[in-house]
Parts: C-alpha cells; structure tokens; sequence
C-alpha cells in the first residue's frame, strides 16, 4: 500500500495529528516507536499536492512522544552538525514510506542517527561515510557487547593501564598545543591499554569512549565542534585525570548501551556500504545491488560549511587513524571540501543546473576558489544523487536534508539545485518542508561572508516505475 492510496486528512485531524499519540505500531518496538505517523504523512502529501508550496513544519512537536536529549546511544560520541533523531523518526514511524523489515540506507551517515533510528524501528540499516571516526561511532552505536562483558573488560583495561609506562603516542596533529605533557603520558597509557583488548565489539565501544575523552582532557573548548583552544586549558590535569574521565565517559555509554537493550532487545542487521556516497558497496565488497534499497534518509553535508575532519582530527590522530600528515588526503574525499589545488580551480566545471551556475559565474568574479567549491558540490551530489536512483526500488522514497546557506553573500540555493538534480533524474517530489535548527550543534557559519544556517529544507522524493 502507497501513499496515494491512503485516506486523506482533513486540516483539524492533521493539527491533532502533530500534537498528540497516534495509532499505536503494530511491528515495531512498542518503547521505541509508540506511535505511528501514517496520517501526518499522508496530511503533508496531501498538502503540498495541492499548494506546491514548502510546508513550515517542526519535527519537534510532531513528534513530541520523542523528548530532545538521551536516547538509546545518540550521544555515545559528540559528532558536529548532528540530523536531529525527530526526522528519521517520524519517516521511520509509518510502513508506508518503507515497509516492515526494509532497508534503508543513509549514504551520508554521519554519527549514525538514521542507521540507529532505523535499527529501532525493527529494519536493517545500511551506512556510508568518508570519515574513519564518524564510522566507528556509528558500529558501536548498534554492534554492542553485553553488559556483564563490559564491566569485566574495564576491570581488566584498570589494571592494565596502572601497569602501563609506555610514553609513545601517535603522531597527532599540533600535539603539544593540544594537550598538557601528563595528558599526553595519560592518553598514552591508556591507548596501550585499550589495545590489549581482544574482543573486537568490546575494543569498538573502548575505542569510542577513549576518543570522546580526548576532547575532554585537551585544551580545546568544548563548545565548538572544530578545536579551538579554550581561554582556560587543563594545566593542572594528570594520567589519573585521563583514567577518571575516562570511566566516567564509559559508564555514562554503558547506561545508554543499556537503554537501548531495553528499547530494542534484538538489534537488526548494519552493514558499511564504504567511504564514498558515490559507489556504494555492498558487504560483500562488489557494487550496492541496483533495486536493492526501501528507503533512503540523509542530510548531505553543505557546500564548504562544516570542516568534518578537521573536527575529528584530535581523535583520528590518538586512535591511530590518521595522524598530522594524512588529515589532508582524508578531507580531499570529502564532498562539500573547501580546499582545492590551483589546477582544479581553473578547471572546475559548471553543472547541469542553471540556476547554480548563474550564482557560480557571480560567485567566481569575487573568489574563484569559492565557485570551484560550489560548482564541485553540486557535480559530486549529482553522483550521489544518481546513486541513490539507481540502488533504490522502484516505488522507493529518497529523504532528503539540506540546508541553504550564503557563498561571497550570495544565496546559493542547495535545496533547490538538488531539487531540481533530482527531477532530471527521474524522481517525483511528494512532499517539501522547512524546519527551523533550534540546535546550535546544527549551525554553522563560515566566515563573514557566509550566513548562519538557520533552516532545513526536507524533500521526500519518490522513484517513479
């Protein structure tokens, strides 16, 4: 059953709908999702059928039985310019946008929001992303050890770090700015200790919570996402500071480990589908299998407005991932980049979209490094888009999160320039909303001549056959 088939709401049933429980799910976990959002969904069909007009909505309050804050283990590691868990919610909440057991695919999967969202709702989750860290998150949020496993590998990880003396670190970026000598000899011991872990799920959940507290006992502030130093480092913090933080992160992850036991006692299947949202593999390595995807939910990154690796790079370099001199290639990968050789920038193609190449000719006149940026954007999500047509079913829907932001103070319109990517493809727009960011974690601004981003452009697409 389809949305065209369903009952349309009238407008006082759509205003209860939004603000009270639903029909209560009948297959998914009752804690996790209590309540379905079919009449909503179909009310927003409805609606932007007739208009055509973008619909103002608020996550929050259409899902208000999802309260901001702790969820299972959302906040298992911080993770800048996180999707708020209201969106994948309220898609996931309904079988008519994906049926019971689907899969579904966030190629932009970030820390992990829509792959846990998906797993509570009693569907598989498939997960793509350039960076090493974010995918690391992501695994541990849904592949976790028993609890009684993990009480007794910190025990064992306690005595291994009272016995540690070792003083080599990885080759972390600016390492001495960053962190005080005794932190450094702290994080290094308990690095060692960590890897005498043999359990891989156990080592996973000890790697996440050792990276989270990197940031903690650095001397960066915490309110940013890229490090930033603090006006007051940690200098009278010592290897003891390391280990106390550190248990305190672990328990706090263990109480989230344990509330989504409680909320989905039985995990689905996640798989990685690789680092690139443009060639999607499946588990078995080879190519995602065309035709193979129920859904699909992402919030692609912006055109230059979040500096995802440099975010990470504190933890990437301790965790051995990718110390001062491979950040670089790293975020070379990254789509929406801000860095770019002189040769691509001279050679930095126009789109298939008019409209973003008449904001890019305007753009290149005051900073051709910025329209290279721009125009590279748009080019790479014309690949990604074009993979998501192909990997998913026919009837199959394509959420998409994005926001509008401002380039050399000119508007540069995602939304719209995706929109229209999209269409050319062969996709069919259903819906069209706007949600205002309350968080600030979802902000972020540039430079003076960018905007703050201050909304969110959501558009549930259908793949016509």
């Amino acid at each position: 059953m389809r949305l065209e088939n369903l009952r349309i709401c009238s407008t006082s049933e759509f205003a209860s709908a939004t603000s009270s429980p639903l029909v209560v799910s009948d297959h998914k976990p009752w804690s996790a999702f209590p309540n379905d959002t079919t009449a909503q969904i179909s009310s927003l069909v409805h609606r932007y059928q007739r208009s055509r007009r973008a619909i103002p909505v608020s996550f929050r309050k259409m899902v208000p039985w999802l309260k901001i804050g702790e969820r299972a283990t959302h906040y298992l590691h911080p993770y800048p310019a996180k999707l708020l868990p209201h969106i994948a919610h309220f898609f996931l909440a309904s079988d008519y946008l994906c049926p019971p057991g689907g899969l579904v695919l966030d190629p932009f999967g970030g820390s992990g929001t829509v792959a846990l969202e998906s797993c509570l709702s009693g569907r598989p989750a498939l997960y793509a992303d350039t960076n090493p860290l974010a995918r690391l998150i992501a695994e541990a949020k849904v592949n976790i050890p028993q609890i009684g496993v993990l009480d007794l590998a910190l025990e064992q990880l306690g005595v291994r770090f009272q016995r540690s003396r070792t003083i080599r670190h990885p080759p972390v970026v600016n390492i001495d700015k960053w962190f005080s000598p005794k932190v450094i000899r702290g994080l290094a011991r308990l690095k060692s200790a960590i890897s005498g872990e043999s359990s891989p799920d156990v080592r996973r959940f000890l790697d996440v919570t050792f990276s989270a507290t990197v940031r903690r006992v650095s001397n960066a502030d915490l309110r940013l996402s890229v490090p930033v130093l603090a006006k007051t480092p940690l200098t009278t913090a010592t290897a003891e500071t390391v280990w106390k933080i550190f248990r305190d992160q672990f328990s706090a992850n263990v109480k989230r480990i344990e509330e989504l036991t409680a909320l989905c006692p039985a995990i689905p299947k996640f798989e990685i589908a690789g680092a690139d949202a443009r060639r999607l593999i499946s588990e078995a390595g080879g190519s995602l299998q065309p035709n193979s995807v129920d859904l699909v939910i992402t919030s692609p990154p912006y055109a230059g407005a979040q500096k995802y690796i440099r975010a990470s790079s504190l933890s990437l370099g301790w965790l051995g991932i990718a110390g001062s001199g491979e950040l670089k290639p790293l975020e070379n990968q990254t789509i929406g980049r801000e860095h770019f050789p002189k040769n691509a920038i001279e050679m930095a193609a126009l789109t298939s979209v008019p409209a973003a190449n008449r904001i890019i000719e305007i753009v290149k006149k005051k900073n051709p490094t910025r329209a290279a940026i721009c125009s590279t954007y748009i080019n790479e999500m014309e690949e990604v888009i074009g993979q998501i047509y192909n990997v998913l079913k026919p009837a199959g829907y394509f959420i998409l999160v994005i926001g509008n932001n401002e380039v050399c103070g000119e508007k540069f319109l995602s939304s719209e320039y995706l929109h229209a990517i999209a269409i050319n493809l062969g996709f069919q727009l259903k819906i069209k909303m706007v949600d205002e960011i309350k968080s600030r974690g979802l902000m972020t601004k540039r430079n003076k001549t960018a905007s703050m981003i201050t909304r969110e452009w959501v558009l549930v697409f259908r793949k016509e056959g």
